[in-house]
């Protein structure tokens, strides 16, 4: 009885004091009005943005962007681009901007500035902010410039006469362009060419562990046999006939150039594939060529296949199923005519008789061409398998390919 007494004044006392609570509230608010204004914008209110580019409409990145207010010789702000060329600074509005001007820098590009106009400097003051228009940065042909195409040169050089391994010509070039820059460079900043920072920039490490991952995988599965004993197995089906080995080699090699690496598989096929022409006495290239062509051919159809569809889908952004989607009907069409055209070209060739293969010769291909490891073979074949399910699948969860072939070769 008294809880419910006491409950009833208590409510009767809130729904009293209720309208006074809030003109109090009203109150101090007007006080505080009266006697603490407004606060003025922070210096972070007024700002101007901007996007540097190429005279081929690239964003230009690390390009030194310097702010100078009210003719002064002393640099207000400076600010360096971000990856897409962009850049903001910002102004005081704490004093008169009475006038405004920007200076672009960047290594091997011409200097270039901005002053605004008068109506610019009033929708800066009016809106706390503004929109730069595109700046254009002229490329400046160097001394550092023509040194690094002669470097270039000599690198290719050296790959195309086989004086250096392949690695080794690249790294020497690596080594020469870093010794220019930071050797010559100091002496004459037109020798400078780029510094280790900005080397690491143009590295695709993304690339790198793709194929990492790929080249650990083939490397497992290549010490298994398999890809011999596919060559020996086509030459069984085709019972003798150049024709029909032709075309199952040319099939085999597109199928493992999409799954794993063109350029390795035709490593790992053609020295079988060499020794069966040989014993059956027909031209090796009439086989040789084919292969290559259906490699290439072949490799086309996924991300994984060749490296310039790593580079591609590095760049763009296109996954494992993007390939798969985009690209496999127009290789089957290809594959589709390139046997045909492998069955022309080569037609008298195949319609050679050939040579029995002796029993001891026939022997020795079996032999060469046996699973040396079936039960590695089949723990990463299943690996394998499970590598492919990441590549479809794993784009799904944001799994990137390059993660999924680091999987499965720690797999």
């Amino acid at each position: 009885m008294r809880s419910s007494l006491r409950l009833r004044l208590t409510r009767a006392t809130i729904k009293q004091l209720l309208p006074w609570c809030a003109l109090a509230a009203i109150l101090g608010l007007w006080l505080a009005s009266q006697f603490h204004p407004p606060l003025k914008a922070h210096a972070a209110d007024f700002a101007i943005a901007g996007r540097v580019l190429d005279s081929q409409d690239e964003p230009i990145r690390d390009a030194e962007v310097t702010l100078y207010l009210n003719e002064s010789s002393e640099p207000f702000q400076h600010e360096v681009t971000h990856a897409d060329g962009t850049y903001i600074l910002t102004l005081p509005d704490d004093e008169p901007i009475q006038s405004i001007q920007i200076e672009y820098e960047r290594t091997h590009y011409q200097s270039a500035q901005w002053i605004p106009a008068e109506e610019d400097l009033v929708i800066l003051q009016r809106h706390g902010g503004l929109i730069v228009p595109d700046t254009i940065l002229e490329r400046r042909i160097t001394a550092g410039f023509w040194i690094a195409t002669a470097v270039f040169v000599l690198m290719l050089t050296l790959i195309v006469t086989e004086r250096m391994h392949n690695t080794l010509a690249a790294l020497t070039a690596v080594a020469l362009i870093f010794a220019v820059s930071f050797v010559g460079g100091a002496w004459n900043h037109d020798l400078f060419i780029l510094n280790f920072d900005q080397a690491l920039t143009h590295v695709d490490f993304e690339v790198i562990f793709l194929l990492l991952g790929m080249m650990i995988v083939i490397g497992i599965i290549e010490d298994t046999g398999i890809f011999q004993w596919l060559a020996y197995q086509a030459y069984r089906l085709s019972r003798g006939k150049a024709w029909l080995l032709a075309v199952i080699l040319m099939l085999i090699t597109a199928v493992t150039s999409a799954l794993l690496d063109n350029v390795i598989t035709m490593l790992l096929i053609a020295p079988i594939t060499l020794q069966i022409a040989l014993a059956m006495g027909i031209n090796p290239l009439s086989l040789l060529i084919p292969e290559i062509l259906s490699s290439n051919v072949g490799g086309i159809a996924t991300l994984v296949g060749t490296p310039t569809n790593i580079l591609i889908g590095s760049y763009a952004g296109f996954g494992f199923n993007d390939f798969i989607t985009n690209l496999t009907p127009g290789v089957l069409l290809a594959e589709v005519g390139l046997i045909a055209y492998a069955l022309l070209w080569y037609r008298a060739e195949y319609r050679k008789t050939g040579k029995n293969i002796s029993a001891a010769l026939m022997q020795r291909l079996e032999e060469n061409a046996q699973i040396k490891k079936p039960k590695k073979l089949l723990k990463s074949g299943i690996v394998f398998g499970m590598l492919l399910v990441l590549f479809i699948a794993g784009e799904q969860i944001h799994l990137t390919p390059a993660v999924s072939a680091i999987i499965g070769a720690v797999a």
